[in-house]
């Protein structure tokens, strides 16, 4: 049970450490083309004023946004266990059909189903 708890909080930190890293990479391409769209458009080298204002505006959004995320809590996986048993005990006590019977009947068939 200790190496699966283990696991899974390992799992956890390596994806925010992805979302994190991902997100500056983001910054930097943002920052990238933003320069090479200034310079086509003015012909010169960019004097960085108000390029930079907002390059610092969007990472105050950015690092606000990642750090007021936090990682599922126990109660937020039990919670959401809990709705799919309410979910699948409210389509077989009212008689709608399946998830996937509704998705076959909006979906066109496919050459697999002609068969």
């Amino acid at each position: 049970m200790d190496g699966v708890l283990l696991g899974v909080c390992f799992l956890l930190v390596s994806s925010m450490g992805y979302l994190i890293l991902s997100q500056h990479h983001l910054i930097r391409s943002l920052e990238a083309t933003s320069d090479k769209l200034l310079k086509a458009m003015t012909g010169n080298e960019v004097d960085g004023g108000i390029i930079d204002e907002i390059k610092d505006t969007l990472a105050d959004i950015v690092e606000d946004t990642l750090s007021t995320m936090a990682p599922p809590q126990a109660s937020d996986h039990m919670a959401g266990a809990l709705a799919q048993i309410a979910q699948m005990w409210a389509f077989k006590r009212f008689g709608v059909a399946s998830p996937q019977e509704i998705i076959e009947k909006v979906l066109p068939p496919t050459e697999k189903q002609h068969e």
